[in-house]
């Protein structure tokens, strides 16, 4: 199942609401918070991408939007591109904290990819 209906806690058809874990796993809401956590820890390098993907047991679906998400992401080493990692990082949790709640413009998977240029 697609990470974004995930994040946003819907099931694979973008409307119910997703099955909790002891169900499937693989098809649990994932907490916007503790993903977002996860990927500062990433950044800082004390958490692998593995480990994340695997903690989550993301399947192929989740794993390959969550690499075009990454892929949009700044890259390099330096202090400036550090600080651009971490606004890009705000700035997606706080469109899953909108999709969340289902604002408007964020209610929809479809209205959420688009926010996220994938």
């Amino acid at each position: 199942m697609a990470l974004i209906e995930r994040l946003m806690g819907l099931d694979s058809d973008g409307v119910s609401t997703a099955p909790d874990e002891s169900e499937d796993p693989t098809r649990a809401k994932i907490a916007v918070h503790d993903f977002f956590a996860a990927q500062s820890e990433i950044i800082a390098g004390r958490l692998t991408l593995a480990q994340v993907k695997n903690y989550l047991q993301m399947d192929t679906e989740s794993q390959a939007e969550y690499d075009a998400l990454a892929a949009t992401a700044p890259i390099g080493t330096t202090a400036l591109a550090m600080a651009n990692k971490a606004l890009f990082i705000e700035k997606i949790h706080g469109v899953f904290i909108l999709a969340e709640s289902r604002y408007p413009g964020y209610s929809t998977p479809a209205e959420v990819r688009s926010k996220l240029e994938i």
